[in-house]
């Protein structure tokens, strides 16, 4: 009886150390590649689908005689373009390099800080990409009397499963990337300036 209960305790205690240090320190090391990853595959796919693209194809402004801003407006057909095409691909991008795995150092399998980053990359296949949202979003920029900096940029949200045996989660990514700008001259009316077009 004594010795089932001690035999109890080891393997308690051996799987709350890999709970706690073992799964901790894989973990660290996933996300960080998981990041990297799925950033490098935004920026191929929006560098894809935004390569010819420029302002005025998404941005129509009007002035009057006087030279002064009456309207700007976004092309609601094109950005809807782009985004669904860099939502397409980004996901189709982010699904492939889940599919390579991440490399955890053999280190972390120790559960010791000191020695994490060392050995031989180990590659585990625990990552599922979830989704990715694609929204427009512009700034606004003085740069003088009459001229205003309007920059256009995308924001890609994704989201990657994370599944390691004893813990799952979810990790996000949120990459902006400029997709074009442009110097307004003119007087740009405030109703812009304090919001966006998109």
């Amino acid at each position: 009886m004594l010795k089932c209960l001690v035999a109890l305790l080891i393997v308690a205690g051996l799987l709350a150390f890999y709970k706690l240090r073992i799964v901790e320190t894989i973990e660290i090391f996933t996300v960080e590649e998981i990041r990297s990853k799925v950033t490098a595959a935004v920026n191929r796919s929006v560098l894809l689908n935004l390569s010819g693209a420029n302002y005025d194809d998404l941005v129509t402004v009007e002035k009057n005689d006087a030279g002064d801003i009456t309207l700007m407006a976004a092309n609601s057909l094109q950005i809807n373009r782009i985004n669904r095409e860099i939502s397409v691909s980004a996901q189709a991008m982010i699904s492939s390099a889940c599919d390579e795995g991440v490399g955890v150092p053999l280190g972390a399998f120790s559960g010791i800080s000191v020695v994490a980053g060392f050995g031989p990359a180990i590659d585990l296949d625990i990552l599922t990409a979830e989704s990715v949202v694609c929204s427009f979003f512009s700034e606004f920029e003085s740069m003088g009397i009459n001229q205003t900096r309007h920059a256009v940029y995308i924001d890609v949200e994704s989201a990657v499963g994370v599944v390691i045996p004893g813990n799952a989660q979810t990790v996000k990514v949120n990459t902006e990337v400029l997709v074009c700008e442009a110097v307004i001259v003119g007087k740009i009316p405030d109703v812009y300036l304090n919001g966006s077009l998109f």
